[in-house]
């Protein structure tokens, strides 16, 4: 069993944290971990989020409320827990917020060091976050119509996918996270349209259950329609906890682990 999205969080770069993470997973009966840190964290990466910042001022008060560090220690980090022997699979990445108007930019920071994989988020939704409670309503939800949001947010999942600057999809139905908000709208046709970008495009897809343990959400995981459509078209599909902390490691894995990788009747 893999789970593979875990956030290590900027401050906690040791070695005595890591293998707290690997302990939980072995608990868990995790034989595979994917540790990566969000772009937000680091210095290098701000450029990614100006358009954003300009936005709206929440936005930036929120990002800059981080105590950013340099990419370089999060990477020195990476090179010396690469020479170190695990009881499971470790590999090291990042999660990137992806702006379309930034993907050269993007392309540019990803080849600058050796990374495992490179999973593409979106959490912005026309240049505004959509997931941070108490700011994302007042900038975002109560600005745009529900509707025009989650037809936007999933033409962003697209153009992530079709991007080839991304090994995997984080999260791809979150946006559904704000449960006071739904679409009344059929979402069928972009489903299917995110199949097939992902397929065509060799890019995994992860059913992320961070939504239900961390927000509340019903769903254990992806909707059980975009589920089953991204299985009948065969996606590359993964399981993740989105673990911020050591006891988050392999939450529900277990019980999303047939439902993922069962192929439909």
């Amino acid at each position: 069993m893999i789970d593979a999205h875990i956030h290590l969080e900027a401050e906690n770069y040791t070695l005595e944290y890591l293998n707290a993470y690997i302990r939980q997973a072995l608990d868990m009966g995790i034989d595979e971990i994917h540790v990566l840190e969000h772009t937000h964290h680091f210095k290098e990466w701000l450029p990614l989020y100006e358009d954003a910042i300009n936005e709206a001022p929440e936005t930036k008060q929120w990002l800059l409320q981080h105590d950013m560090i340099h990419i370089q220690r999060y990477y020195d980090f990476i090179s010396f827990a690469r020479t170190q022997s695990f009881p499971i699979t470790v590999k090291f990445g990042l999660e990137v917020c992806y702006f379309p108007q930034k993907e050269a930019f993007i392309k540019t920071m990803l080849e600058d060091f050796d990374f495992d994989f490179a999973i593409g988020s979106i959490h912005y939704v026309y240049l505004r976050p959509y997931d941070l409670k108490g700011i994302s309503e007042k900038i975002l939800w109560n600005v745009y119509p529900t509707n025009d949001i989650y037809e936007e947010y999933y033409h962003l999942v697209i153009q992530s996918a079709a991007s080839d600057l991304f090994t995997q999809i984080g999260h791809p139905d979150t946006i559904k996270m704000f449960t006071d908000y739904k679409p009344d709208i059929d979402l069928t046709a972009l489903y299917q349209e995110l199949a097939e970008t992902l397929v065509s495009h060799h890019v995994i897809a992860e059913n992320n259950v961070g939504c239900h343990y961390r927000y509340g959400h019903p769903d254990m995981g992806m909707s059980d329609t975009l589920l089953n459509i991204l299985k009948e078209h065969h996606v590359m599909l993964t399981t993740s906890s989105d673990a911020h902390k050591p006891a988050h490691v392999g939450m529900h894995i277990k019980d999303i682990q047939e439902k993922t990788f069962l192929q439909n009747k």
